[in-house]
């Protein structure tokens, strides 16, 4: 009986050994190459333009991307519409963006009207610009901006 009772211990206590023992999982962290920020503020992420003027934009960059490539988007009518803005070159961390405001619609979609104070005239006047920085690899990151062209 007392051999049967040491074993049972024995056994319990190398249980209780193994159940404490668990694999380690790895962790994954899902981080961008190249993080983007606008005018130095990571918060960010709309700004009106007027109509006349130019679309000024600093875009920061943390990361490794040499270049970032600025696409437009917007809707006429119901058709979605793209119209590729150029690449910029990233320069001491950074690459700054100054366009003519009205250049992020292509002309043949019509002039740019611009919104007024109006808040109906807003949302035809929103373009979201498509920011992606390009790292050295060729892989990209990519951060949304939205801008609204005003009168």
């Amino acid at each position: 009986m007392k051999k049967t009772l040491s074993h049972f211990l024995l056994l319990f206590v190398v249980v209780l050994l193994m159940a404490g023992c668990k694999k380690d999982e790895p962790e994954y962290t899902v981080a961008p190459k190249s993080s983007i920020i606008f005018d130095d503020n990571i918060d960010k992420v709309t700004a009106d333009y007027k109509k006349a003027g130019n679309l000024v934009l600093k875009v920061g960059i943390n990361g490794p991307a040499t270049s970032v490539r600025i696409t437009s988007s917007y809707s006429v009518g119901s058709t979605p519409k793209t119209k590729d803005l150029n690449s910029f070159p990233v320069v001491d961390g950074a690459a700054t963006v100054n366009i003519p405001a009205v250049s992020v619609r292509n002309t043949a979609d019509g002039e740019l009207v611009g919104a007024t104070s109006n808040a109906t005239t807003r949302p035809p006047n929103t373009y979201v610009l498509i920011v992606d920085a390009v790292n050295p690899d060729g892989s990209t990151d990519r951060r949304y901006f939205t801008t609204v062209i005003v009168q």
